[in-house]
């Protein structure tokens, strides 16, 4: 290992020691000797709702102030973005096909491979960026394993027609729509539900997963008779006209009475009856709750005060599940603008997060070494197998091998060692050839948040190089120094927390 390698890690491991304890990170991102400078709300809220901070989301939100920045973000309509949807329509066309031109592609695994670049496309370049963050968490929340035969077709109709429509919606829309999901369907095997047979799965995960959560007060009895409710709802099958698309069977159904969570369903129903069980579980207390409490997680801390989870669910249940009326609350509540560090930037964010902040040029190729890191950190869109979804808390992804991922990402990205992502080095630097100049204009772009005075100094003597004087750089000494100090910064604990 050459000294400047052997340097990038003896001070990132130094640097990131501070947010450590053990074989993960502390609940807060701060030594008990020199806690961490929080972040500003304006940066705070950025990084939240966002894959990563911008030059130009920093001007609008000082343009606009915080809540219109916000209000802004929550009418995703408003933004338009022609040249983000003519590049994808170029690079990524299957995301735009009919589920029978799907089915008639001769290999499924482009359509799946074009949906992960779509996806790894809108987080970089969307500039509706609390939307995709949505757009991620409910694809979460309604986890699908993309590589679960058919699926692996039927997930970019779910993606298409069931996430994205209803994201920034209201929760009983978005479960109705993935109730009908084919890819959900086939994925939990509903298509299998049959009366006399009934097979349990998507009613289980409907109640687990998607609305009550565990303790939600449903029974074993509560599945059975939900199960029930579900017979007949199934997906058109190859050779129908209507391949790949939701389709009722009512001599499949259980057309007998039914009990669900102390509520009679008569016999005779049809299709209505899931429909019915559908509308009960979105407007159920404990689906308010549940819901409630994954967003504060997912947007406030690992632990989200019960303070706030309170709010929310009353706000849920007066407000039919609004979603944007939700992330309103939250985002500009007390709770949320003291939660800085509470919340470690999962793989997918930290490293879409860490092109946003460096914006190197891009060729297409880039996506597929975009891939393997994002399978060396664990999360690659729609892999995971369970239907839980990846977890969303820092004690899942800190062991000391996903620790190392990172800093060779970031390594990797910051020495533009990765195909197709090139760093713009001197436009980085800017006009500043001093190194504590660039260091300050680098923690500017990069961090966005104030460093202590000894990480500062830390940074400065690892550009200086030695050099007691700190003398100004020449254009190969800032080619030759910045890859490593901007992997030291993307490898800090002041860049791991959104």
């Amino acid at each position: 290992m050459d000294l400047q390698k052997r340097s990038f890690f003896q001070k990132a491991g130094a640097l990131a020691a501070l947010a450590s304890t053990g074989a993960g990170f502390s609940a807060r991102a701060a030594d008990s000797r020199q806690p961490l400078p929080p972040p500003d709300p304006d940066m705070l809220l950025l990084s939240r709702c966002s894959f990563g901070i911008t030059g130009q989301m920093t001007r609008e939100i000082g343009r606009l102030g915080r809540k219109a920045w916000l209000q802004h973000q929550l009418s995703p309509d408003d933004i338009e973005e022609p040249e983000l949807e003519e590049r994808l329509r170029i690079q990524t066309p299957t995301i735009y096909m009919s589920a029978r031109e799907l089915a008639e592609l001769e290999q499924a695994f482009q359509a799946a491979n074009q949906l992960k670049q779509a996806t790894l496309f809108r987080a970089l370049f969307s500039r509706r960026q609390l939307y995709e963050v949505m757009v991620e968490f409910w694809s979460n929340h309604f986890s699908i394993y993309h590589r679960d035969g058919p699926v692996t077709l039927l997930k970019t109709i779910d993606d298409r027609e069931v996430i994205r429509p209803h994201a920034l919606g209201r929760f009983r829309d978005l479960l109705r729509a993935s109730s009908k999901s084919p890819a959900m369907l086939l994925y939990l095997d509903n298509h299998t539900n049959v009366a006399g047979t009934p097979n349990e799965n998507y009613a289980r995960e409907l109640m687990e997963l998607h609305t009550l959560g565990v303790d939600g007060g449903y029974t074993e009895t509560d599945v059975q008779e939900v199960a029930r409710c579900f017979t007949g709802w199934a997906v058109a099958r190859r050779g129908s006209p209507d391949v790949g698309q939701f389709r009722f069977y009512p001599a499949r159904h259980d057309d007998e009475a039914k009990m669900v969570l102390g509520t009679y369903i008569p016999a005779g129903g049809g299709i209505r009856d899931g429909e019915l069980v559908v509308d009960m579980l979105a407007s159920h207390p404990s689906t308010a709750r549940f819901i409630s409490f994954k967003l504060a997680r997912h947007f406030v801390s690992d632990d989200p005060p019960e303070s706030l989870v309170k709010r929310m669910t009353r706000l849920f249940l007066d407000t039919d599940g609004h979603i944007p009326t939700l992330l309103e609350e939250m985002l500009l509540s007390e709770e949320f603008m003291e939660s800085a560090d509470l919340k470690l930037r999962r793989p997918l964010n930290f490293i879409i997060a860490s092109l946003r902040v460096t914006t190197p040029s891009l060729r297409r190729e880039s996506y597929a070494g975009l891939r393997n890191y994002l399978y060396a950190l664990g999360q690659i869109p729609f892999e995971w197998v369970p239907p839980d979804g990846y977890p969303d808390t820092a004690a899942y992804w800190t062991s000391t091998n996903g620790m190392l991922n990172r800093w060779n990402f970031a390594s990797a990205l910051a020495g533009s060692r990765l195909p197709g992502l090139t760093l713009d080095y001197q436009r980085l630097a800017g006009e500043h050839r001093r190194p504590e100049d660039i260091v300050d204009r680098l923690a500017g772009i990069l961090l966005h948040r104030p460093l202590t005075d000894a990480h500062r100094e830390s940074f400065i003597d690892f550009l200086a190089a030695g050099d007691e004087e700190r003398r100004a750089l020449d254009d190969s000494q800032v080619e030759d120094r910045l890859p490593g100090l901007i992997g030291l910064m993307l490898s800090s604990p002041y860049f791991q927390y959104r």
